[in-house]
């Protein structure tokens, strides 16, 4: 029998399955709808989620044929008055890269195969019934077979109208944007001067027009306001959007061969659980929010992310299901901090049209970030700043040293790395299902060295909980026999990590710190105080 059910195909599902699976967990995978969507909206992969994809050997697959993203073009009532330029951050993927959702689904789809696992289609769940050992469900079938299924665990991963969420009665409070929005999907004549790898603004003085590439084929996504009182009953025309096109952005952009035409209402929705005993909530499921600086498929696979290797865990035994309220207590503010955010660009954008004519070159000014402030912009963007620092899962120890990343923080890559005698970076090496515990040996020598020996042959006996690592220069790991070593050969990781003394980095299967120290033997430490084994 699974032990799992994902509810829900699309990109938060497919990362949930696939993590289940790649970890050896048996999970079911439905989906209600008899396919990949092509008429999809987000088009934007940001760098945090690039990195968790590279880890799993998908970035090069997933970014086939897609475009950075390095910035945002003004215009106002048709005439360009300048850009914003995106500030490169540090990571392997320092823009984001503009790509077909339909893309992204086919590359984690195909992914889940690979291993073993597949999405069930034309598959809906209509009833579940949850006790303290499991979960009861329904599922109909296309064919009118209904079959009913037990599991110990379901995830809800089936968008913002949720069935699951319906089914747990599960409040979803916010509310709604006031004004509509007419979406499209175009090819578009005449899109010579839009360049591919910007984002488009158009302000009017009846509103706002957003234009993306999406790929391939280089499609558009244009995004349109409309005025609050518009009616938004029945199916919008392709005449109506180029009206629109055409008085925000000039005759010259003429459309065609819409793929979808769509109305649109911006929700700002957060449920107040995401977990109910054995049933959990993630991506729309979980949060609706403004599409503005697409960061609804991303928060999802991260969501999926951050959930399925504490599931796994659990699920094998090796940890107790007190792992599993970290997921709500990490995952929750941070989709709380988007919807606030993506709240506030989209109503300054909204506020355009209704500001007296003298403000509105004011308006246009603030739009520019800062040179000062671009680079923390930018990595917010990009999802590479998020914070666990709060968690139960992240330990400062009293020795906590300042130079490096703290608990609770994304674990930085390190590149002129070698590890089995292959040149690498820290998030090429293998997708691990422990902690990784990293001894940097820094750039002591002698007896200091001997004591990294001394800790990490202790560590040994811990290979059912994590998997050590030796940090260090060629000469000085060649005192490591029989371990994994890291060759740091410009000493990257070790300035990267603030590790010029002996220390240890506990790494969390995620990626993010949970815990440092300069006592090479403390490890022991962080699972005493989280009540985990590392198991």
């Amino acid at each position: 029998m699974d032990k799992v059910l994902v509810v829900g195909g699309r990109t938060t599902g497919l990362m949930m399955a696939s993590e289940l699976a790649r970890r050896g967990i048996p999970v079911r995978c439905i989906d209600k709808s008899p396919g990949i969507d092509p008429h999809v909206r987000a088009n934007l992969l940001h760098s945090r989620t690039l990195e968790i994809l590279q880890g799993l050997g998908l970035d090069e697959k997933v970014t086939l044929g897609s475009v950075a993203e390095i910035g945002f073009v003004f215009y106002r009532n048709g005439e360009r008055v300048g850009e914003s330029p995106h500030a490169p951050i540090d990571s392997p993927f320092p823009y984001g890269m503009s790509q077909s959702q339909a893309h992204t689904e086919a590359t984690l789809e195909s992914h889940l195969e690979t291993i073993g696992g597949k999405v069930e289609r034309d598959v809906s769940l209509t009833a579940l019934i949850q006790d303290d050992a499991g979960v009861n469900v329904t599922l109909q079938h296309c064919s009118g077979r209904e079959e009913t299924a037990r599991y110990q665990w379901v995830i809800a991963c089936d968008g913002a109208h949720s069935t699951v969420r319906h089914h747990l009665d599960e409040a979803f409070p916010g509310d709604a944007d006031d004004i509509p929005y007419i979406l499209g999907d175009v090819l578009i004549d005449g899109d010579e001067d839009l360049e591919p790898d910007k984002g488009h603004v158009f302000f009017h003085d009846d509103g706002v027009l957003f234009a993306f590439t999406r790929l391939p084929e280089n499609r558009h996504f244009l995004v349109a306001s409309l005025a609050k009182e518009a009616g938004t009953d029945g199916e919008p025309t392709l005449e109506q959007l180029q009206t629109i096109v055409s008085q925000r952005a000039g005759a010259s952009l003429r459309l065609r061969d819409p793929h979808w035409l769509g109305f649109f209402r911006i929700n700002y929705r957060l449920v107040p659980r995401y977990r109910q005993d054995r049933i959990f909530l993630a991506g729309d499921a979980a949060h609706v929010h403004s599409l503005l600086a697409g960061q609804g498929m991303n928060t999802g696979i991260q969501d999926a992310h951050n959930l399925a290797w504490k599931l796994a865990q659990v699920v094998r035994g090796r940890e107790s299901a007190a792992l599993l309220d970290t997921y709500e207590a990490e995952r929750r503010s941070v989709a709380a901090e988007v919807i606030e955010t993506t709240r506030k660009i989209t109503q300054a954008m909204e506020s355009y049209a209704d500001l007296p004519p003298g403000d509105r070159e004011t308006f246009i000014s603030h739009l520019y970030t800062p040179e000062a402030a671009r680079l923390d912009a930018a990595r917010h963007l990009q999802e590479v700043d998020l914070d666990y620092s709060a968690s139960p899962l992240s330990v400062s120890p009293a020795d906590f040293f300042q130079s490096g990343p703290g608990p609770g923080v994304r674990a930085p890559d390190a590149t002129d790395l070698v590890y089995n005698g292959k040149a690498t970076s820290l998030f090429k090496l293998p997708a691990d299902d422990q902690f990784r515990l990293f001894f940097f040996c820094g750039t002591s020598d002698g007896p200091a060295v001997e004591a990294v020996r001394k800790a990490a042959d202790a560590a040994r006996d811990l290979a059912g909980w994590l998997k050590p690592y030796i940090v260090g220069a060629e000469e000085t790991v060649s005192a490591f026999p029989g371990h994994a070593v890291i060759i740091d050969q410009k000493r990257n990781m070790q300035r990267i990590y603030g590790a010029d003394l002996p220390c240890i980095y506990l790494v969390r299967p995620d990626g993010y710190v949970a815990y440092c120290s300069s006592d090479l033997a403390s490890v022991g430490t962080y699972f005493e105080q989280t009540g985990l084994t590392g198991g």
